[in-house]
C-alpha cells in the first residue's frame, strides 16, 4: 500500500512539472451535506382561474326542472269509470240491460314570474248511459277559465293584492235532450246554452299554504247567455233565461248580455293521509254576478220606474268538490253544485253527483 501511494505521488509531480506554469488541483473525497441542511430551490408558479362550472348533462336537467317548477304549478287529472250490467232471456225480474261510462278531466296551470301571474283552469266531464239499444249523455260539461294579473306591489300590505283581468266560459260538448224516451226535441247543445264572463278589477292571494284561496273582484264585468241552436224551443229557452217572445222579425233570441260587477272566490288543497298515495283534495269556487249597469239603463228618466222584465238580482254559483284517493290509480269523487238565478226559476238549484273509477294525476308541487 505505501508503494502503491508513493507511486500515485509520484505521477501527480510529473504531470504539474509538464504543464509548466498551469495548475491542476483535485481532492481524493467528497465533502458531505449535513443532515438537518434544508435546500429550498424557488419556483415561480403563476395563479390560474379554476373554472367550477363543469356541470354534467343530468345535473343540468334537474336544475332546469327546479327552475321550472318554480315558476310553474301544474295540478292534472283524468278519471274513467264504467259499468255493464246484462242479462240472459231467462232473468225473470229486471232484465233491462245496460252499459254506462264517463270521461273526466282537468287541468289546472299556475304561471309565475316576477310580478306577472297566469292561471288557466279547464274542467270536463263527458258520460253516457246504453239501455234499450239507446244511448243518451247523463254528463257534460265543459268550462275554460284563465285569469291574468299584476302585483301592485312586491312589499307592504299590497303585495298580495294584483290587477286583473278573467274570462270564464261555459257550456257543454254535444246535444242532449230531455230523456232517453223523450229526444223529440233538442234539450241542450254546445253554447246552448253557453255563457261566458269577463271582467276587470283586483286579486287576492292569501299567502297561508293552509288557507289557499284566492278572491278576485271585478268592479266592471260582463255576462252573456247565448243559446244558438234555434231548434230549441221557446219554453226550453225561457227556463235557461233568455227573454221570450221572440225577436221583431220572429226569429228566436239567441242572447242575453248584461253588464255588472262579479266576485269569484277559489280554494284548493290537498292533504295527504299517511302517505302520499292516499290524498284527499278540496276544490271550492263561490261566484256571483250583479248586473247592476243593466239595470240602471232600464229606467226611464221621467219617472224612474223599471220598464220590460222584472228587477235584476244578483245570481249565485257554489261548487265543492271531495276527491278521495285510497290508492295510486283509483279515484272517489263527491261533487255538489247550488245555483241560484231568477231568470230561470225563483229556487235555489242544487245538483249532487258521486263517482268511483279509475284515474291518473300528476302534480308538479
Amino acid at each position: 500500500m505505501k508503494t502503491m501511494r508513493t507511486f500515485l505521488y509520484a505521477v501527480l509531480v510529473a504531470l504539474a512539472a509538464g504543464a509548466g506554469t498551469e495548475k491542476a488541483l483535485g481532492q481524493f473525497t467528497m465533502n458531505s451535506i449535513g443532515r438537518g441542511a434544508n435546500i429550498e430551490t424557488p419556483m415561480p408558479l403563476e395563479p390560474k382561474p379554476i373554472d367550477d362550472r363543469i356541470i354534467n348533462r343530468a345535473h343540468q336537467s334537474v336544475l332546469e326542472r327546479e327552475e321550472w317548477n318554480r315558476h310553474n304549478n301544474v295540478d292534472f287529472r283524468v278519471s274513467l269509470t264504467g259499468m255493464v250490467t246484462q242479462f240472459n232471456k231467462s232473468w225473470t225480474t229486471n232484465n233491462q240491460n245496460s252499459v254506462s261510462s264517463e270521461l273526466s278531466a282537468y287541468y289546472y296551470h299556475i304561471y309565475t314570474r316576477d310580478k306577472y301571474s297566469s292561471t288557466f283552469k279547464f274542467d270536463g266531464i263527458y258520460g253516457m248511459n246504453y239501455i234499450d239499444d239507446v244511448w243518451f249523455k247523463n254528463q257534460d260539461k265543459l268550462e275554460i277559465y284563465h285569469l291574468s294579473s299584476w302585483k301592485m306591489r312586491e312589499q307592504g300590505v299590497l303585495r298580495f293584492w294584483a290587477y286583473g283581468v278573467s274570462a270564464k266560459f261555459a257550456s257543454q260538448f254535444a246535444e242532449g235532450f230531455e230523456s232517453r224516451d223523450k229526444r223529440e226535441q233538442v234539450w241542450s247543445n254546445f253554447m246552448a246554452p253557453g255563457t261566458l264572463n269577463v271582467g276587470v278589477g283586483f286579486t287576492y292571494t292569501s299567502p297561508s299554504p293552509r288557507l289557499p284561496f284566492v278572491v278576485t273582484i271585478n268592479p266592471l264585468s260582463g255576462d252573456g247567455l247565448f243559446v244558438l241552436d234555434d231548434r230549441i224551443t221557446d219554453e226550453r229557452r225561457q227556463k235557461l233565461g233568455i227573454p221570450v217572445p221572440r225577436a221583431s222579425d220572429g226569429s228566436p233570441i239567441r242572447s242575453k248580455i248584461e253588464g255588472g260587477s262579479s266576485l269569484a272566490v277559489d280554494f284548493n288543497r290537498t292533504f295527504s293521509l299517511g302517505d302520499r298515495r292516499r290524498t284527499l283534495q278540496y276544490i271550492t269556487t263561490l261566484s256571483s254576478f250583479y248586473g247592476w249597469m243593466t239595470q240602471v239603463a232600464r229606467r226611464t228618466p221621467a219617472d224612474g220606474n223599471v220598464s220590460g222584465p222584472a228587477a235584476i238580482l244578483p245570481t249565485v254559483g257554489w261548487t265543492n268538490r271531495l276527491i278521495f284517493n285510497p290508492l295510486k290509480f283509483m279515484t272517489m269523487e263527491f261533487r255538489t253544485t247550488s245555483i241560484y238565478d231568477r231568470s230561470q226559476v225563483n229556487r235555489v238549484q242544487m245538483q249532487y253527483y258521486l263517482r268511483v273509477g279509475l284515474t291518473y294525476g300528476f302534480k308538479n308541487r
